[in-house]
């Protein structure tokens, strides 16, 4: 499966996202909507999360932002550390790099999932949306640590400045 593409599915309360391809923040409204979604209650919709990456190719820093957001919510809301399955040199390099290892419980080996997902579809957002959107997940990034922040800090300033 090379198409580019984000899955997901709830089931038993975990929920799984599967993630393939090239991921932009062109494609990244589906997923971000979806985050907030499950997590805008009390009691969110799930009490495991697990995300699958063996199939993306490329990550941009707005989803590897989206990933950091998704890690907030679940420690906000005491969960587990979500599950993160990676076997892709490039992208477990980025994600170490970033030191998404300390958000995730990082797992580098294949997996076989046996659930249907249903395709996460991006919504067309107007400019500002879509700038909100890369905002956000940029400001999760540099919550992770002093390291992101440094790296992150004048993007996130830069897109504070252009959406006023």
């Amino acid at each position: 499966m090379s198409q580019d593409q984000i899955l997901f599915a709830c089931l038993q309360d975990s929920c799984y996202f599967k993630l393939s391809g090239e991921l932009r923040y062109t494609n990244a409204s589906g997923m971000d909507d979806l985050i907030e979604q499950l997590f805008e209650q009390e009691q969110p919709a799930c009490a495991r999360v697990v995300v699958d990456l063996n199939e993306a190719t490329f990550m941009d820093s707005t989803h590897i932002g989206l990933l950091a957001s998704l890690a907030r919510h679940c420690q906000q809301h005491d969960l587990p550390k979500p599950t993160l399955f990676s076997t892709q040199p490039e992208i477990n390099e980025l994600l170490l790099g970033l030191c998404l290892d300390d958000a995730f419980d990082f797992v580098q080996q294949a997996t076989n999932p046996s659930i249907d997902l249903t395709a996460v579809q991006s919504e067309a957002n107007t400019d500002n949306e879509q700038g909100l959107m890369i905002l956000r997940a940029h400001e999760a990034l540099i919550e992770l640590n002093n390291k992101n922040e440094s790296e992150f800090r004048s993007v996130v300033d830069l897109l504070k400045q252009q959406l006023k």
